[in-house]
């Protein structure tokens, strides 16, 4: 079988590599993440000061720089990976202007639900001034959509629920589970993981991918 062709994917692959290998100086990781890294208090009404880093990037804009920032080389190459095995099967089915569409408004719904997560827990919690940075988000949209678009087996109906709706209710419930597993045991070991970022951009993937797909054969 033939890899199929990712021309969106590619670019977004390499564009996060260039990224990463400019910022193996820390100074300038530092500066990044201050400047286009995703801090949930900025999107707050509490008045924080940053650090003067001469630049930064406008608040709305952050769920989209921040994934374009790593934590580190193994950080970026495990996101890119996923993104050039899973992203190009996606980008296949939907064409590169809806795929790109998805990856960005996944990114940003990754955010929103980071956002509420820190929120939630408490308005001044360190939750809120932790970045957030990293492809993650944008790709577990992409992840959504290829379990909904490429079932492994014919989805069945769960009782009265219709198999339409009981897949997407099953990849949700699955991937919040493994996500709140990998939330207890990273601390453990020393990582810290945005698991809210991932369900966010999970469930994003999977509600656009059916009408997107929709949207892309309207006319056939």
């Amino acid at each position: 079988m033939q890899f199929p062709r990712g021309p969106v994917t590619n670019k977004l692959v390499i564009i996060n590599l260039v990224i990463a290998a400019v910022l193996l100086v820390p100074s300038w990781w530092n500066y990044a993440v201050m400047a286009g890294g995703f801090f949930p208090i900025r999107f707050s009404n509490v008045a924080v000061a940053f650090p003067d880093t001469g630049f930064l990037v406008p608040t709305y804009l952050t769920p989209l720089s921040a994934a374009f920032l790593h934590g580190g080389i193994a950080h970026v190459l495990m996101n890119m990976l996923t993104l050039l095995l899973i992203g190009k099967m996606v980008e296949r089915v939907l064409g590169g202007g809806l795929y790109l569409s998805l990856y960005f408004f996944s990114a940003y719904a990754a955010s929103a639900t980071e956002w509420l997560a820190s929120f939630m827990a408490l308005p001044l919690s360190i939750d809120m001034m932790a970045p957030a940075i990293g492809a993650s988000g944008a790709i577990s949209g992409v992840i959504g959509a290829y379990a909904l678009l490429f079932p492994n087996n014919k989805p069945k109906a769960w009782g009265p629920i219709p198999a339409a709706y009981a897949r997407p209710f099953h990849l949700t419930l699955a991937w919040v589970g493994l996500n709140l597993a990998l939330g207890f045991v990273g601390p453990g070991i020393g990582v810290a993981i945005a698991i809210w970022s991932h369900i966010g951009g999970f469930i994003a993937g999977l509600l656009l991918a059916r009408p997107m797909l929709l949207w892309r054969y309207r006319s056939a």
